[in-house]
């Protein structure tokens, strides 16, 4: 059986496995690719008496490690596994040459600010030093690799003073930034040269994912099957080889009929052309298409607005299909959102669609989130996958969960807080670990299929957060607690070209509105409320992990 170097073997398959982790380690099944929650599971599972609990913790810190090699607090979490694996020898050594480098928050600030020609000057003569040059690639090595090329992270390997020791590290990150940004031969190529002693789990799994990239489903699948076989306690491994062998439910075009979708804007002519031009490329069935301008004032008079180009774009659709509704004030998102709902179109039917103006679809977007939540009467709300809209592909947002309310103060003192959100994709490089359906407590307003039934039940969206900001988690909380959570389905992935509303906050009057929704989204939710819903959407990812790890058990 293929088994990565290193990995510990269990004495149990993956079913009986989530019976142990269940009751000790509950938080297991909210995923593993957020760094500090993996970190707390691996040296939390690695103290166990439990054999199988802490072989576990041992591979996950193993692939964490390998996940992103040049990370401290990874390689410090490896170090913590028994003595004797090639890669934790690795891994203390690296450590040791990393010590005493520069500051990580300095050099990711110095990334961040995309000036090629600073980012050389300072980073160049400090990667050829023999003695720090490792120290200086470290914190600036995921900076490097969203620059939009792999260029630049190529640059920065040449330029760097490698010892002869770490060249196996050369050679797993040359073939990252080759996966990154393809083509898919030259990546396959590059993971040829990865030391499989050291880096096998991690360059398996992008093996398999370039396969299925190239259309070798079959290879591709086999390839992931053999891996998670070695690393049955993987969360994200076991979910995305179920679906990837069981067929996902796709809604037929007459199910599209029961959804309209709703696309709103201000004063962003281009990106609203963008994104109804990508709507009328993709099958979207027999929906209906409802298109609000919420007041714009960036027309010429010339045709150019934004809602001139909305009623220019109808024409793209079937005579009947797209509606546009103009209004005469910007009355925010919220207001905005509900003014489209309360349509007879949308009240007449099952599933009100939500778009952001600044997206770009896949061809079968609406049948297979459709298919997904009418197989789950019970949602109350269906998302996908966000990721950008340029390379490299980063994932802005997937399913978001639930922590148990701790109480803390955080935005304001004195303001106990109960909303603790896990983004466990937590703004990482897109590998395709993401890539499968699931329940959620939230999905991204990006893309937000909402079931008519439950928005008359629970109301709208709630206008005290204008002109924008939460306002969509607060609906999905409303309706998780209801009874009604959301389900995420991580195969369909939507480009969107902006940064969401959150992280382009810049300034006191945006951080203000932002942090001002936050109170106020803390005073709607109170403890108890959010308990019930992460206990319940707890129960829920756990029931959906077991059914799934068993179903593969079984050989489907």
């Amino acid at each position: 059986m293929f088994r990565p170097a290193g990995f510990p073997a269990l004495s149990i398959a993956a079913p009986a496995l989530a019976d142990k982790l269940r009751p000790v380690l509950p938080q297991w099944a909210m995923g593993l690719e957020e760094p500090g929650l993996a970190r707390y599971l691996a040296l939390t599972a690695l103290d166990s008496k439990d054999a199988d609990i802490a072989a576990a913790g041992a591979g996950l810190a193993l692939w964490g490690w390998q996940r992103a090699p040049l990370d401290p607090a990874r390689a410090e979490a490896l170090a913590h596994t028994p003595p004797g694996a090639p890669a934790r020898s690795f891994a203390v050594a690296l450590l040791q040459r990393l010590a005493g480098g520069p500051d990580f928050d300095e050099v990711a600030g110095l990334m961040a600010t995309g000036d090629m020609g600073l980012i050389l000057r300072v980073l160049l003569p400090n990667l050829r030093a023999a003695q720090h040059g490792l120290a200086w690639l470290a914190p600036a090595w995921d900076g490097l690799l969203r620059q939009g090329s792999a260029e630049l992270p190529l640059a920065a390997l040449e330029a760097c003073a490698w010892p002869a020791d770490m060249l196996p590290l050369r050679a797993r990150l040359e073939a990252e930034a080759r996966f990154l940004y393809g083509p898919a031969d030259k990546a396959l190529a590059a993971l040829d040269t990865v030391d499989a002693g050291l880096f096998g789990g991690f360059a398996a799994f992008l093996r398999a994912e370039l396969l299925l990239r190239l259309g070798e489903a079959q290879a591709g699948r086999e390839q992931l099957a053999a891996l998670f076989s070695a690393l049955p306690w993987h969360t994200h491994l076991g979910l995305k080889l179920h679906d990837l062998l069981v067929p996902p439910p796709v809604a037929t075009p007459e199910d599209t009929a029961r959804a309209v979708i709703l696309v709103y804007s201000w004063n962003k002519a281009e990106l609203t052309r963008q994104t109804l031009e990508s709507l009328a490329r993709t099958d979207y069935g027999r929906a209906r298409i409802l298109a609000l301008d919420n007041g714009s004032t960036d027309g010429t008079g010339k045709g150019d607005g934004t809602g001139d180009v909305m009623r220019a774009c109808a024409g793209l659709f079937p005579p009947g299909t797209m509606r546009v509704i103009g209004l005469p004030v910007n009355v925010g998102a919220p207001a905005a959102r509900n003014w489209l709902i309360a349509q007879p179109e949308v009240q007449d039917s099952e599933f009100a669609v939500f778009l952001d103006d600044d997206v770009l679809l896949p061809p079968r977007w609406l049948g297979r989130l459709l298919g997904e939540a009418i197989s789950r009467p019970q949602a109350g709300a269906a998302g996908c996958r966000i990721v950008s809209a340029t390379p490299p592909p980063c994932l802005q947002s997937a399913d978001y969960q639930l922590f148990a309310p701790t109480g803390r103060e955080g935005t304001v003192r004195g303001l106990p807080e109960h909303v603790n959100v896990f983004d466990n994709c937590a703004g990482a490089l897109d590998f395709g670990l993401f890539s499968y359906a699931r329940p959620a407590a939230h999905v991204s307003g990006c893309c937000h299929a909402l079931r008519t039934a439950v928005l008359r039940e629970l109301g709208g969206f709630d206008i005290r957060f204008s002109p924008t900001q939460f306002d969509d988690l607060d609906r999905d909380l409303r309706s998780a607690v209801a009874g009604r959570p959301a389900v995420y389905a991580g195969d369909v992935a939507i480009a969107h070209v902006q940064h969401s509303s959150l992280a382009k906050a810049k300034g006191p009057a945006a951080m203000g509105q932002v942090f001002g929704n936050k109170i106020k989204l803390e005073g709607k939710h109170t403890r108890e409320s959010m308990d019930a819903a992460f206990r319940a959407g707890l129960a829920a990812l756990w029931d959906d992990l077991a059914a799934k790890w068993g179903r593969l058990r079984a050989g489907l």
